[in-house]
């Protein structure tokens, strides 16, 4: 069994994911239900499971199975319960004849998954991942835990394949763009760790997760660009003819390398990003059209660039000066809310521009380290 502090880590993502995903789809089931008070009582169980209580949760969903023995939703909250509550042997004895009956979904694929990889059985936890791939190959959910499993095993290649292959099955799945992000910084491609960290950040931008994504986003560029000292004829990985998505962006950008030459500030970024959306739109938006891009795009039409820009960033360079700028701003930062709300990004299937997955030695033998400034 995985250790305490194991289940601390993984405890608040998972329940956050397994809540929703239970509570959103409790309504299919509502005309299945024996009686408005078994129903309440599901509900019940819903609540004391979100609110981190899951051995009360597992003690309410056991009175409810024998009432619902055909409610697969019960079940399913039972094995979730299980799961976050440390019982992985309960959670498979709930799960495995769903599975086995070809009526599991991927959230029950992951919550099994789990529980072997709780068991230290890593090889049951991948099988299971790849029957749940194979089911719900539109899965951003199971190509993430799956990633998560190779991370643990140190298989950074297999992880990074994983969550690239979840961002093409599933571009508006968030969780995978973040461990890329990670993993990328670690590498070469710090292209990549740029565009996927900011990806992230858009996506969850309240939490520390995204807050210390907005540090690597800054680490990733402090890297482009003086990791050595680079310019674009300096740096011998840099083609003056783009032959690819990635190779193009890391051209645009190093061309600018004058523009933070001094160092990587937010005012030297914001002056950066605006120079390359700029020259990226002039050059090669029409062969290249990425969604992120033309975000960037839209928002300097309506005059949101340099704020979008001091929330994706500020804050990560210096909280105190942040604060000042929040307040003295206040009317734009709102305006910006409205607009960011109103107008979220959302990634397309034609954005995979990433398709390399040859990662032999790829990584060092450090790798697996969040950066950090």
């Amino acid at each position: 069994m995985t250790s305490l502090s194991y289940m601390n880590k993984k405890f608040f993502l998972f329940i956050l994911i397994a809540f929703l995903n239970l509570a959103a789809s409790q309504y299919a089931f509502a005309q299945d239900w024996s009686s408005p008070e078994v129903e309440q009582m599901y509900q019940q169980g819903l609540n004391t499971l979100s609110r981190g209580n899951a051995p009360e949760a597992v003690a309410i969903f056991q009175k409810i199975v024998p009432l619902e023995p055909n409610n697969l939703q019960v079940k399913k909250s039972l094995a979730t319960a299980y799961q976050l509550s440390g019982n992985y042997k309960n959670t498979l004895l709930v799960l495995d004849p769903i599975i086995t009956s070809g009526n599991a979904d991927a959230e029950s694929y992951r919550v099994a998954a789990q529980a072997y990889n709780g068991l230290l059985e890593e090889k049951k936890a991948l099988k299971t991942l790849s029957e749940g791939i194979q089911k719900n190959p539109n899965s951003g959910l199971l190509y993430y835990e799956q990633g998560i499993i190779y991370k643990g095993q140190k298989n950074y290649e297999s992880a990074l394949k994983s969550w690239l292959d979840g961002i093409a099955a599933d571009p508006n799945f968030h969780l995978n763009y973040h461990e890329a992000a990670i993993a990328y910084i670690q590498t070469d491609q710090v292209i990549w760790a740029i565009i996927y960290a900011e990806i992230f950040i858009n996506k969850e931008p309240n939490t520390k997760r995204g807050n210390d994504t907005r540090i690597l986003l800054l680490d990733a560029y402090q890297k482009l660009f003086f990791t050595p000292s680079k310019n674009v004829n300096g740096d011998a990985t840099v083609t003056m003819n783009p032959t690819n998505f990635e190779e193009a962006v890391k051209k645009t950008y190093l061309s600018l390398f004058f523009v933070v030459n001094d160092g990587i500030t937010t005012e030297n970024l914001i002056m950066l990003r605006s120079r390359f959306a700029i020259s990226w739109f002039d050059n090669y938006a029409s062969k290249y059209p990425f969604t992120l891009f033309s975000f960037h795009n839209e928002m300097m039409r309506n005059g949101y660039f340099d704020t979008y820009n001091q929330w994706l960033i500020g804050k990560a360079e210096n909280p105190q000066q942040y604060q000042t700028w929040l307040e003295t701003f206040a009317d734009d930062v709102a305006f910006f809310e409205q607009f960011r709300i109103k107008n979220p990004l959302r990634l397309a299937a034609s954005d995979n521009f990433n398709t390399s997955r040859n990662f032999k030695g790829f990584f060092s033998e450090k790798s697996g380290k969040s950066s950090k400034r």
